[in-house]
């Protein structure tokens, strides 16, 4: 009987485990996507200023 009840314990452990590790890795996922969106916004705030910079130097340009 004690046998029987030490394989459940373990194979609780072996579940509790695993899942655990699942959802630490959804979370490393969750906290990449995230990183990616703000990199996306400074690079689109980047380009916009660029556009800024650019059209400044035409209106130079032209005058």
């Amino acid at each position: 009987m004690s046998a029987e009840i030490k394989d459940l314990l373990y194979i609780a452990a072996i579940v509790a485990a695993v899942s655990g590790s699942h959802f630490m890795q959804r979370a490393k996922i969750m906290v990449l996507e995230e990183r990616m969106k703000g990199y996306g916004r400074t690079t689109d705030r980047i380009f916009d200023s660029l556009k800024r910079i650019e059209d400044k130097l035409d209106e130079k340009a032209d005058k």
